[in-house]
């Protein structure tokens, strides 16, 4: 820039470098440096973006990715056990058992037999013990198999299982030597029944080699050549059944068994108990042993305490007596309940006997119970006399308490005390047995 000074003469002035544009190099200096601090923190900035990006990723790997990699892993595998195989498969899916490895299919206790034919897959063993309820975890079972290496060492033959065993013990119990094939089978009969409840019962026995039914035949109408094999079948009047004659007890017999055999196995049981008593003299009332032997099932159904039943017997023996007890009519209840229960099971299938509830009163009086025919001597409140045959198979106690009565009393009446002694109130008289009803039961006839 020129200045006019004088006469037209221009005096040249001097330009600081701001004048031209020109910035100092310090000043040039800071600015660089504060353009570098900009670049400087934007980086900072884009920095902390890519860290945070980099945490979710890695929150989404480790928090939610798992659980949906989990979940899909075991829904896979429910399909297909094999791919347990697969590297993280298996993690992935034990995370989400939880307890399931340990936790029973069930709280059933009945045993189950379960055979695993040579050369079968684990998968086809898995789908049997599901099918039979014994594994309800299909997929925790799988895991047991092939990650804990249990799937190549499960053997073939036959195993007792339960449904409260866990997949755990399941596995394991299907390592070890298979049970041997039974051949022999447990029965268990208590004393005091009639041979129809004895036939109800073989109809709950498996494995059983006869039919029931059969047993039942023999046993209502023995054959000739079996009753010639049993000297106490010399007091079982011709036509009759062997109620009275069966043993009782807790043995085991071969599966091949026969009806007979098995008849002839109650038999054998039998005889020891029965054969020294035939030669005692039977009470002054009765004529013989097989009246020993009916009079005795009706005093093993009323007597419920052992040491009461010489004396039920002498009640009843006093009952039989004209001179005690004009009507000679038993009055046993246990007589009229029996008849009642063959008319109703006559009137059932055979094979639906184990489904009867067996000695259950009719309800009402039993004087009005209506037997007719050849069950209406079972009506002792009608029926003079003895009962046509035995109504049970009494114990051996029972036996003895009829020919060994208890004879220092005159009783004629007992009733129920009901007071949780399970015993009877015995009388002599009628108002002493009115006296017993009021004061065990309340009154009534």
């Amino acid at each position: 820039m020129t200045v006019s000074g004088g006469r037209g003469r221009r005096t040249p002035v001097a330009h600081t470098p701001l004048e031209k544009g020109i910035r100092p190099r310090a000043e040039l200096r800071d600015v660089g440096e504060l353009r570098a601090r900009r670049r400087q923190g934007g980086g900072r900035r884009s920095g902390l973006g890519w860290l945070v990006v980099l945490g979710v990723l890695a929150l989404f790997v480790i928090v939610v990715l798992p659980p949906l990699f989990g979940a899909t892993a075991r829904s896979l595998a429910e399909g297909n056990p094999d791919l347990l195989r697969l590297p993280f498969f298996g993690e992935a899916v034990r995370d989400g058992l939880g307890d399931r490895l340990d936790r029973p299919a069930g709280a059933d206790e009945s045993p189950v037999e379960v055979v695993i034919p040579q050369g079968a897959s684990a998968r086809e063993i898995t789908d049997m013990l599901v099918e039979r309820g014994l594994v309800a975890d299909r997929l925790a079972f799988s895991y047991i198999l092939i990650i804990d290496g249990k799937g190549g060492t499960l053997r073939a033959g036959a195993f007792t299982l339960d449904r409260t065993m866990t997949p755990r013990e399941v596995a394991e119990a299907l390592q070890l030597p298979p049970a041997q094939p039974a051949t022999r089978i447990t029965v268990a009969l208590r004393g005091g029944l009639r041979i129809e409840q004895v036939t109800a019962y073989l109809l709950t026995v498996d494995n059983l080699g006869f039919e029931p039914a059969d047993f039942y035949e023999l046993a209502s109408a023995p054959p000739t050549h079996v009753v010639a094999d049993y000297p106490m079948l010399a007091t079982l009047p011709e036509g009759r059944s062997l109620e009275g004659y069966l043993g009782s007890g807790v043995f085991e017999i071969e599966l091949e068994t026969t009806a007979e055999e098995f008849l002839r196995i109650l038999l054998d049981l039998r005889s020891p108990e029965l054969e020294p008593l035939l030669e005692q003299a039977p009470p002054a009332v009765l004529t013989s042993f097989y009246e020993v032997l009916t009079l005795a099932s009706i005093v093993e159904a009323e007597a419920t305490l052992a040491e009461e039943r010489p004396i039920i017997a002498g009640v009843f023996l006093n009952r039989l007596d004209r001179a005690k007890w004009s009507t000679r009519l038993l009055n046993a209840d246990p007589t009229v309940v029996y008849g009642n229960d063959t008319v109703r099971l006559s009137q059932m299938a055979l094979d639906d006997w184990d489904t009867y509830v067996f000695w259950a009163p009719p309800g009402g009086s039993m004087a009005d119970v209506f037997l007719e025919g050849d069950l209406f001597g079972f009506q002792t409140y009608r029926s003079r006399g003895l009962p046509p045959g035995p109504i049970r198979s009494p114990t051996v106690g029972a036996v003895q308490a009829v020919l060994q009565p208890d004879a220092t009393h005159a009783y004629l009446y007992f009733v129920a005390k009901n007071d949780g002694s399970r015993g009877h109130a015995f009388a002599e008289t009628w108002e002493e047995h009115l006296a017993n009803i009021e004061k065990y039961q309340g009154g009534g006839e």
